[in-house]
């Protein structure tokens, strides 16, 4: 009785925890690793930082004002002499005198003009922003690629478990068959050894898909960024994962123009924004440059004072100023036009930097549909393969049955049949996910 109340407990907790399994669809998938991603949350901490240096740069424009106080404490020393002035002695006596300093006093400055180069910082802080916003779209969008990739990877891995079970279940059907034969005297215990070495291997295919779909998940919950040990199942709401032929020869047909979803591509990329606004950056820095190495610095002043050696007379004495202070760099060195001649450099570089991408654009959008394709050829040949290898299958299980065929010829159209589904199903996904990627090469995959 005690061994039964145990085993029901066992029971019961497993089936405890398999109800309360999490399931995770690839919105919630896409979320968790946008929230969880440290480049993203990394990013977004420094969009706040260069949001404080936009600001600091409008600041620049109006007068600092700075309150100032002191005090300080003068001891003078003297032993004492005598000091002949025209032949008479003067005695001077001995001195020990502590004198006291207050001062309060009100400074500020303003640039009035320094070629406009203040409001340039401002653009400069500007452009920084929008450059690490679009650092923070394009990380984000490589994050939800990579989440597709081992989401679909999961969605495949766990049909292939499905295929190697049914498989395995057409197995032990046949070895209970044959065993059937045996007692009946039609067949003899050879054909039941080697149909169970037949179940044992497709156990451990069964065996070694299940390892490969735990390994994928793994690999999806570390694209999300959270618990590795995390329990979960997989929901492909929101995918449609019944597509017809014709359907998947839609999907092909409305990508093959290549060139426009290049062009496309060149208006929604981020990497590729990014690289736009990289020259954006470095042509506001220039235009910094050469207003600092052509323009003075014209900038006004003014102080106020309050100064006195004993507090309260501190508004006895005041002093006040104020004026215009103009600068001009005629030579520090070479090291404004060298600052400007390294940026016209910079420039050019990111030009080619921007060149390059476009060219890799290209290049991506091409081999992804090339991918598509291949998938789809491979996925019109199998299933005009399977048709034949399950007539196969059927054919030589009839033959068996009636002695005109072995059990091998069994067991070959088995394995046939098996490993063609299989085929099938990682072409389908593979085509699924080629999809995506084209999508993301294209700028068109959607968060």
């Amino acid at each position: 009785m005690i061994k039964k109340l145990f085993l029901f407990s066992v029971f019961l907790s497993i089936s405890v925890q398999a109800y309360s399994q999490e399931t995770i669809d690839l919105n919630e998938a896409v979320n968790t690793a946008l929230n969880n991603n440290t480049d993203v949350v990394n990013l977004r901490r420094s969009l706040q930082i260069q949001e404080f240096n936009t600001s600091s740069a409008k600041g620049t424009l109006f007068p600092d004002l700075n309150l100032s106080a002191t005090w300080n404490r003068n001891n003078t020393f003297s032993e004492g002499t005598v000091r002949f002035q025209n032949g008479v002695p003067i005695i001077i006596p001995k001195q020990n005198t502590w004198i006291n300093n207050f001062f309060v006093g009100v400074t500020s400055s303003v640039t009035l003009f320094n070629g406009f180069s203040n409001y340039q910082q401002i653009n400069f802080q500007q452009e920084n922003e929008r450059l690490i916003r679009t650092q923070l779209d394009k990380e984000k969008y490589d994050v939800v690629y990579k989440v597709n990739s081992s989401f679909f990877d999961v969605l495949k891995k766990e049909k292939v478990v499905d295929a190697n079970e049914e498989t395995l279940e057409d197995s032990r059907r046949q070895l209970a068959s044959v065993k059937e034969f045996m007692d009946v005297g039609k067949k003899t215990i050879a054909d039941v050894y080697r149909q169970d070495v037949q179940v044992a291997q497709d156990e451990l295919s069964l065996e070694r898909s299940r390892n490969d779909l735990s390994k994928s998940k793994v690999n999806l919950l570390l694209a999300m960024n959270t618990n590795l040990d995390k329990e979960y199942s997989t929901s492909a709401q929101g995918i449609n994962t019944d597509l017809s032929e014709t359907e998947l020869k839609n999907i092909l047909d409305r990508n093959s123009n290549t060139d426009e979803l290049t062009s496309a591509a060149l208006n929604k990329r981020y990497d590729y924004k990014a690289a736009i606004q990289s020259v954006n950056v470095n042509k506001v820095q220039l235009s910094i440059d050469k207003k600092n190495l052509y323009f003075p610095t014209i900038s006004a002043f003014g102080n106020y004072g309050l100064n006195a050696s004993r507090i309260g007379e501190i508004a006895d004495s005041r002093s006040f100023s104020f004026g215009i202070n103009v600068s001009y760099p005629i030579f520090q060195g070479f090291k404004l036009s060298n600052k400007s001649q390294i940026s016209e450099i910079t420039i050019k570089q990111k030009e080619e930097d921007r060149k390059q991408l476009e060219q890799q654009i290209r290049s991506d959008i091409k081999k992804a549909y090339l991918d598509m394709e291949t998938q789809y050829k491979q996925i019109e040949i199998l299933n005009r393969s399977l048709k034949s290898a399950e007539q196969d299958k059927l054919l030589s299980e009839e033959n068996y049955k009636v002695g005109l065929g072995t059990l091998l010829d069994v067991q070959t159209a088995t394995t046939k049949l098996n490993n063609l589904k299989i085929d099938q199903i990682n072409s389908y996904y593979d085509f699924l996910l080629a999809e995506r990627t084209l999508k993301y090469y294209s700028g068109d995959l959607n968060y």
